[in-house]
């Protein structure tokens, strides 16, 4: 036999990780979304404090590194299910059920969760929305439409209620048990990601004022560039557009990976709308529309904010790579000059030292023709020769030697 993969179990697996309760003809569905802080290690202890809650109830624990895990208790069937950064907390029961969160729900113990989405689905047994149902809905964002190819109903107005539910009304008499089941999951998965989708948005709205801070720092900046400047304040200027940089990083760190779990939340949330087939009524939108209308904007303005901080960083990149051409200029441009001073002070000191060995030259003459001048005085007077006329003739002989001495010392020096 071949060798399985090692990864073929956990694909098996996964196709079988949230398996799809078979709905009541008629019953009451609540969810809590629970959304988890940016911690690692927060989901796993959220799981561990479940399985406590099992265990404390003598329930059956769920199987480690279980995705969705179900028990029934106090008449409720209840479902938790774990995803990546929130955990969802499902459960149903009779039509009338009151209680908006049971004690055998077992959330007490997610003391740093937060609660970010809750829903309420009514299943009724009738095909089609009864009108009696319709006045506790806003008619402004009233949504009423067909789904499952027109065999059933669904109406909402994704407005909470007193106890913060969203509620949903789902007429789904003409639908067999499974295909009910399969709508109450995913009008449960519409809202979640609804709100998963939008999270980011406020966060984008938060870092709108920051971003454009940065944009009129940098336009200041390079606009201070065209005009040329000292290196001074160039390398001023490149320290400012480095803290740009680190503070356009920051931001982006922050906002990235919400920007991109907000795309991949709405791309799910137009696919479980999809999953609806849903067909118009004369009383109120689609959900789909409605929908469409709200969180496409949403998540256009955090691609706006995304492509908008992508095009800052890449102008801060590109101003200080010409900033560190033009230091780089500047220091070229300097050292030339330097270069250019050192060579007039090396000629100036050839030029000394040229006026200083003819000086040399005089003056060493001058000494050794008194030193002749002495040394002759006595033969010169002996022989009655004039010894004015005989300095004045040894006098270029003796220059010239000197001359030629200093020529020679220096050539020697010089190699």
């Amino acid at each position: 036999m071949i060798p399985d993969h090692p990864d073929r179990s956990a694909l098996m697996d996964e196709v079988h990780a949230r398996p799809i309760d078979l709905i009541e003809a008629t019953c009451r569905v609540r969810r809590l979304v629970i959304i988890m802080p940016d911690r690692a290690g927060a989901m796993a202890e959220a799981f561990a404090q479940f399985a406590r809650h099992c265990d404390h109830l003598d329930l059956p624990p769920p199987a480690p590194h279980a995705r969705q895990h179900g028990f029934t208790r106090d008449g409720l069937a209840i479902t938790w299910e774990f995803h990546t950064e929130f955990l969802t907390v499902t459960w149903r029961g009779p039509l009338a059920e009151p209680v908006k969160a049971p004690q055998a729900l077992g959330i007490e113990g997610i003391a740093e969760g937060r609660l970010i989405g809750a829903m309420r689905i009514d299943v009724i047994a009738d095909e089609t929305v009864p009108d009696a149902l319709l006045p506790g809905f806003s008619l402004p964002s009233l949504c009423l439409s067909r789904v499952e190819d027109g065999r059933a109903e669904v109406a909402t107005d994704f407005v909470p209620d007193g106890d913060r539910f969203t509620r949903f009304e789902f007429a789904a008499g003409g639908l067999t048990p499974l295909r009910r089941s399969i709508i109450v999951r995913r009008l449960l998965e519409v809202e979640t990601y609804r709100t998963m989708a939008l999270l980011g948005l406020p966060l984008a709205r938060a870092a709108t004022p920051e971003l454009r801070e940065v944009e009129l720092a940098l336009s200041e900046l390079v606009e201070g560039m065209t005009h040329g400047a000292e290196a001074d304040t160039s390398q001023s200027t490149l320290e400012q557009l480095q803290l740009l940089s680190i503070r356009t990083s920051k931001l982006s760190e922050r906002l990235h990976y919400r920007f991109a779990a907000g795309r991949a939340y709405g791309d799910i949330l137009k696919v479980r709308l999809g999953g609806l087939r849903e067909a118009p009524t004369t009383r109120g939108s689609t959900l789909g529309h409605y929908l469409g209308n709200r969180v496409d904007p949403g998540l256009a303005t955090c691609a706006a904010v995304e492509k908008r901080l992508a095009s800052v960083a890449a102008k801060i990149e590109r101003a200080i790579g010409v900033l560190n051409v033009q230091i780089g200029v500047q220091m070229q441009h300097q050292n030339a000059q330097v270069l250019q001073r050192i060579a007039q002070t090396a000629r100036s000191q050839f030029l000394l030292q040229r006026t200083v060995e003819g000086l040399s030259t005089i003056a060493i003459s001058y000494y050794m023709l008194g030193i002749l001048a002495y040394a002759l005085a006595g033969p010169l007077e002996r022989v009655h020769w004039d010894k004015p006329l005989v300095i004045s003739i040894a006098a270029p002989f003796v220059i010239f030697a000197v001359w030629l001495t200093s020529r020679r010392i220096r050539s020697a020096h010089d190699h």
